[in-house]
């Protein structure tokens, strides 16, 4: 029955769906029986105590040949387009999308990420929710072992949801409310090798919103790059996307590295809604990691001042093998550090994430 229900929820989605080329042979085929109706001569019989009441209409005249013909040429639109549905139906039933959203705000009553999966994402949703609410409290960390290995075992669990399914027939959708450092490392363990639908939460409307804005143009202003003196081998890159990163803060957990800014233009908390915008600031992103890379920088201190998802975003560009380094620091604006801990990606040959307390 399961089985069934998925099916015909799929059928019907598939339908409403502008692209469905079934579906719009369906569309056209179904008012030619309208018209074959209208030239239809129909006659009703009833009995009754009075004697038979008889119905009769008759509008075909001389076009019957006429009729008969409509009405094949509609019935073959509509079972091609039913097959075609079918078919469409089928070959999207062997796809998943794995909805991986991570829950790190304590008493959460939002609706599940996986709901909110706009119908024109094709596959079965496969949800998965990565609850840190265990090891943080507000955000603040009170088991850091427990938070990390509720991260640790998501590859195995994404091994074990994708084993024996097709490459090509897997996506992700990632959302979640969580730490910085922990929603960057969500999305450097789901990398970028799969298509990845990214969704952030609409604190306003209390919903999961698609990312799906216009581009405003406004990117990031790159300052510091050149200030990188020769044989420097750490440096803080610093993020400010929505908040904005202070200087002073960061001296004081890293007092001699060379700081570098990314300012958003005219950033916000509500400056990320743009799926092409954000693409645009992960290259800017990764264009300057690649740029201290090349000036001999193999560990880096990042401070990230950003909404979820493009938190999530930046972790799936990161290249694990040929990008320095990196330990993302979280802020919390009522400890006197103001970067109580942060976290050591498992990238340029670290195996698994570290916490690093102070």
């Amino acid at each position: 029955m399961t089985m069934l229900n998925h099916f015909l929820r799929s059928l019907i989605d598939w339908v409403f769906r502008r692209q469905s080329v079934g579906a719009s042979l369906i569309k056209v085929g179904v008012p030619l029986y309208a018209l074959v109706l209208a030239s239809l001569t129909i006659g009703v019989r009833i009995p009754t105590k009075d004697g038979p009441f008889v119905f009769s209409w008759d509008t075909s005249g001389g076009a019957a040949a006429l009729s008969w013909g409509v009405f094949i040429v509609a019935t073959v639109i509509v079972l091609t387009g039913l097959l075609l549905v079918v078919r469409d139906v089928r070959r999207e039933n062997r796809k998943k999308v794995i909805v991986i959203e991570a829950r790190g705000l304590r008493d959460w009553q939002g609706e599940p990420l996986e709901k909110t999966i706009p119908i024109s994402v094709p596959g079965r949703r496969d949800p998965f929710v990565v609850d840190v609410r265990q090891g943080l409290v507000d955000g603040q960390i009170v088991s850091a072992e427990r938070s990390l290995q509720k991260l640790n075992g998501v590859p195995d669990d994404i091994a074990r949801r994708t084993v024996g399914t097709n490459r090509a027939d897997v996506s992700f959708a990632l959302g979640g409310l969580a730490p910085v450092p922990l929603l960057f490392l969500l999305g450097v363990i789901v990398d970028d090798e799969h298509r990845t639908l990214f969704m952030d939460w609409d604190r306003k409307a209390h919903t999961w919103r698609p990312l799906d804005e216009d581009d405003d143009g406004r990117r990031f202003d790159v300052i510091g790059l050149g200030a990188v003196a020769g044989g420097t081998t750490r440096a803080a890159l610093c993020i400010s996307a929505s908040y904005d990163v202070l200087d002073s803060d960061v001296r004081l957990v890293e007092p001699t590295a060379p700081i570098i800014r990314m300012d958003l233009q005219d950033r916000s908390t509500a400056s990320h809604w743009s799926d092409a915008k954000q693409q645009q600031l992960a290259q800017q992103f990764l264009d300057t990691v690649m740029a201290l890379s090349r000036q001999g920088v193999t560990d880096i201190a990042l401070f990230l001042a950003a909404p979820a998802s493009l938190s999530l975003r930046f972790g799936t560009v990161y290249d694990k093998r040929n990008l320095p380094g990196v330990t993302v620091n979280q802020f919390e604006q009522a400890d006197a550090r103001k970067f109580p801990w942060a976290v050591r990606m498992p990238v340029a040959g670290l195996a698994t994430p570290e916490l690093v307390q102070r």
